[in-house]
C-alpha cells in the first residue's frame, strides 16, 4: 500500500476519532434517568450556630414509617445530611435524592447500612444541591423502592462500548501514523509495508475489541454514589 493510502486512512481515522469522541460527549449514553419527582417536605425546625446552619425536616409517603425524619447541615461550602431511623434496623436501604434550585435532580445516592442505631452516617451532599427528598428503598426484609434510579438500558451500554472502541481504534491509528511522519523519515515507506505497520494496526484492532467486550461485560451503571462517613448521633427531639 502506497504512503497516499495510508494518509488517506489517517484522515479517516482522524474523522472517526472525533465522531467517536463527540458522540461519547453529546449523547450522554451513561447519563441516569430517575422516576421520582420532588415532595416538599416540612420544615420541622431550623437551628443556627457560628459556623452553620442545620434543618430538620420530616419525610413523607412510605418513608416516614422507616425514616421519620433528616436534618440537612450547612457549613460555609460543605453540606451533609443524616437521617433519624423510626427504630434500629439489621439492614437498611435509602436514595438521597438531591434537587438543584430549579427542582431538577442533579444526583441520587444510593444508601446502605446494617445494624444501625437510630441515626444514620453522616451523608456529604453535592454542592450543587439546593433540595432533597429521602426516599426509602428496603428495611430489614420489605422491599418498598427499588427503581428511584432506572438502569441503563444494554443497548445503551453497547452503544457506548462501541463508540469508546471506536475512538479508541482511531486515536491508536492515528497516533502510529503521526509518529512515522514525524519520525519515518527516509525509512518510512519500508516500515509502512512491512509486518510491524501491520502488526500495530492489528494490535490496535485487538485492543479496541478487547475494551468493548472489557466495557460490555463489566460495566457498573453510574449511580452518583458518593462515599458517606462514619456513624454520628444526631439529636433531633
Amino acid at each position: 500500500m502506497t504512503i497516499f493510502m495510508w494518509r488517506i486512512l489517517a484522515v479517516i481515522a482522524a474523522a472517526l476519532f472525533l465522531t467517536g469522541v463527540i458522540t461519547l460527549f453529546a449523547a450522554r449514553f451513561l447519563k441516569n434517568k430517575y422516576t421520582h419527582t420532588y415532595t416538599e417536605d416540612k420544615v420541622l425546625r431550623t437551628v443556627k450556630a457560628t459556623n452553620s446552619k442545620n434543618t430538620i425536616f420530616l419525610t413523607s409517603g412510605e418513608t416516614y414509617k422507616y425514616i421519620r425524619k433528616y436534618v440537612v447541615c450547612k457549613s460555609g461550602t460543605d453540606k451533609y445530611l443524616i437521617c433519624n431511623f423510626a427504630r434500629k434496623f439489621k439492614r437498611v436501604g435509602y436514595f438521597i435524592v438531591q434537587y438543584t434550585a430549579l427542582k431538577r435532580i442533579c444526583s441520587v445516592i444510593r444508601v446502605t447500612e446494617t445494624d444501625t442505631t437510630l441515626s444514620s452516617r453522616v451523608i456529604a451532599l453535592s454542592k450543587r444541591c439546593a433540595y432533597v427528598n429521602v426516599v426509602i428503598s428496603y428495611a430489614n426484609s420489605a422491599q418498598i423502592n427499588s427503581q428511584v434510579i432506572r438502569p441503563l438500558p444494554r443497548w445503551k451500554i453497547r452503544l457506548f462500548a462501541f463508540f469508546k472502541s471506536l475512538a479508541i481504534f482511531a486515536g491508536l491509528f492515528l497516533l502510529r501514523h503521526a509518529v512515522l511522519e514525524i519520525f519515518g523519515g527516509k525509512y518510512m515507506k519500508a516500515f509502512m509495508n512491512s509486518y510491524w505497520n501491520y502488526a500495530l494496526v492489528g494490535a490496535g484492532f485487538l485492543f479496541a475489541l478487547l475494551g468493548y467486550f472489557i466495557t460490555v461485560l463489566c460495566f457498573r451503571r453510574k449511580n452518583a454514589k458518593e462515599s458517606n462517613g462514619g456513624a454520628i448521633e444526631y439529636e433531633f427531639v
